[in-house]
């Protein structure tokens, strides 16, 4: 499958709550109406809240840029079935209706948006067993990534891949990560034309989604000294060999799930 990945700020006249509740209540309902007509297979709107627990880990990466306000996440069957439903004439309408309803509550310009290809590093279960529904103690960590200067991004996407994926799996156990996915950004014509539709800025090289029951995260926090809090750190010294903190940005969220035929 490919997958599309759109961070979203809200526009500057929307608090974050009437930001959320647009985006839920009118333009998600939206998207799932021309699902169909544009073939899309999955599409999960992940939430940015405020968690004092991912605020610190984000204070540990200096220099990270504010959160966005939620990301929205498109899956499709191929590149094919992507481009296909783009460029029939009711796919155009469809499109163009989405493009239109975005502008009423999205800070486009500052909206980057991009296609990627998923890697799944822990993935112990079924796509819809771990949803952190917004009344679940479930909670995602969503991390936008950038490589160090004069790093490039297929370096980049090694190094994450090969090497600190590894790492993360070597001490998921003791860092209770129940889901682990890497988001590779795609080298794809069709990011420019996303781009050009929004007048967005440049994609990020990758997003990192981890999914984690918030109470084991207090437990490991909770203890410093603790084999998980150890494993953390090691995250973070890995980190610095290939992400450049300063275009980059963590933070946790809720997800709402509107369409669910399946990833794989």
């Amino acid at each position: 499958m490919i997958r599309l990945n759109f961070p979203l700020r809200r526009s500057p006249s929307l608090s974050r709550s009437d930001f959320q509740k647009y985006w839920r209540e009118q333009h998600g309902p939206l998207v799932a109406g021309v699902a169909r007509t544009l073939r899309i297979r999955r599409y999960v709107q992940s939430h940015t809240i405020d968690d004092p627990l991912y605020d610190g880990l984000r204070a540990l990466r200096t220099g990270m840029h504010e959160p966005f306000d939620g990301i929205a996440s498109l899956w499709w069957d191929s590149r094919e079935d992507l481009v296909a439903a783009m460029t029939t004439d009711d796919g155009r309408r469809a499109g163009a209706l989405l493009v239109e309803d975005e502008r009423r509550f999205i800070d486009l310009p500052h909206s980057p948006l991009w296609l990627g290809q998923e890697i799944a590093q822990i993935n112990p279960m079924a796509e819809n067993s771990i949803v952190a529904w917004p009344q679940s103690s479930w909670i995602k960590f969503c991390y936008l990534l950038q490589p160090k200067p004069g790093m490039t991004r297929a370096a980049c996407h090694k190094t994450w891949n090969m090497e600190h994926g590894y790492l993360i799996r070597r001490h998921s156990q003791a860092t209770r990560f129940a889901r682990y996915i890497q988001t590779h950004t795609l080298d794809d014509a069709l990011n420019d034309a996303l781009r050009q539709s929004r007048l967005a800025p440049p994609a990020y090289a990758g997003l990192t989604e981890a999914w984690f029951d918030r109470y084991d995260l207090l437990k490991i926090f909770g203890d410093p000294a603790s084999e998980g809090a150890r494993g953390f750190n090691l995250f973070l010294e890995d980190e610095k060999r290939f992400i450049d903190f300063t275009r980059s940005t963590l933070f946790a969220a809720k997800e709402v799930v509107f369409i669910a035929e399946g990833t794989s």
